[in-house]
């Protein structure tokens, strides 16, 4: 039997590989699910609520603040935030102004 001629010792691999490609897993899960949540949560105001741009445009980043924090995500995330809802909300004032 080739099981007892083994050099395996129990608890000695090397995991750091795992251990890394693991939390680069997990961020970007935290990171994707929540900016579906956001990127998703501002159509349906605007569409589904009938809310116009501007309070809705608020409201989608205020939520993804909160789960910013509830997430403890890092400063890349706020960052992003704020740069998307800035370019969203000059392409809504564009929008309306020519409509």
């Amino acid at each position: 039997m080739a099981g007892s001629h083994s050099d395996y010792k129990h608890g000695d691999m090397e995991i750091t590989a795992q251990e890394g490609t693991f939390d680069g897993f997990m961020a970007g899960t935290m990171y994707g699910g929540a900016a579906i949540i956001v990127g998703l949560l501002f159509p349906i105001l605007v569409f589904g609520a009938g809310l116009s741009w501007l309070p809705s445009l608020i409201a989608s980043v205020v939520v993804g603040v909160l789960i910013g924090i509830g997430l403890k995500l890092k400063g890349a995330w706020y960052a992003s935030l704020i740069g998307i809802g800035l370019v969203t909300g000059i392409i809504c004032a564009i929008f309306s102004a020519l409509l």
